[in-house]
């Protein structure tokens, strides 16, 4: 557990906290009640108003918030995680950025589907040499189908020629937590093998018209207590341990 700023050689980690950013200290081991408080806080706080189809959906949506703290400890690849939901207006982008938003502290930019092998390995390339931590494809309303991004869903490094150069770019890692969203998305074979569903479905017609969330705008609520989801991963995932 790294809380304290600066370099730390053996996990080859610079870490910067941000000004004001505090962690209240993760208890080693955690006792039975910090577990459950931190369970309630994920389940009653962050995920409460999102209309889960089954248990399975929302328990792979905590595995998405888990995942970004314990990617280190995952020694291979991860599979992609497809958000989706019968209709616009549902909530997916919302539900990403409050899984995403407490550890990574900004919102994550986002890739468009494209149709051709060649161009997924382009962008694909471009990812992995900035090291990005998510791959986010948003908006797939075509089949998601491409042998190249099934292949890197399975990789752990790659290998490609760099764009406009003779030169190769060798055993890029590929560590990225990788996720996808879309209403009622159509996807390979290939890539549904690899791949976790999150579907929740609000059952209304108009969901955006949607009221009486326990907070009004949930997204300005994480990032002002961005702390607290992170405290709440760590005892778990310290629990674990």
């Amino acid at each position: 557990m790294l809380t304290t700023s600066g370099y730390h050689p053996g996990a080859k980690i610079y870490y910067a906290p941000a000004a004001g950013f505090v962690v209240p200290s993760i208890p080693t081991p955690p006792a039975p009640c910090d577990i459950q408080r931190a369970k309630e806080f994920i389940l009653d706080e962050l995920l409460c108003d999102f209309p889960f189809v089954s248990e399975a959906d929302r328990a792979h949506a905590v595995a998405v918030f888990l995942l970004l703290y314990a990617r280190d400890f995952i020694d291979g690849p991860t599979p992609i995680h497809l958000i989706e939901a019968p209709s616009a207006g549902s909530g997916k982008g919302l539900l990403v950025d409050v899984l995403l938003l407490p550890a990574v502290g900004r919102h994550i930019g986002v890739l468009v589907e494209v149709r051709e092998d060649d161009e997924w390995r382009k962008r694909l390339t471009s990812c992995f040499l900035e090291g990005r931590t998510v791959i986010f494809i948003d908006n797939v309303n075509r089949p998601l189908n491409s042998g190249v991004l099934a292949a890197a869903l399975t990789a752990s490094t790659w290998d490609d020629r760099l764009l406009s150069k003779n030169t190769m770019a060798r055993s890029l890692p590929v560590r990225s937590v990788w996720l996808t969203a879309g209403n009622n998305p159509v996807l390979s074979t290939e890539i549904a093998r690899r791949c976790v569903r999150i579907r929740h479905d609000p059952k209304v017609d108009r969901p955006w018209q949607r009221e009486g969330f326990r907070h009004c705008d949930l997204r300005s609520w994480v990032a002002e207590h961005r702390a607290d989801p992170v405290w709440a991963a760590l005892t778990l995932i310290q629990a674990w341990l």
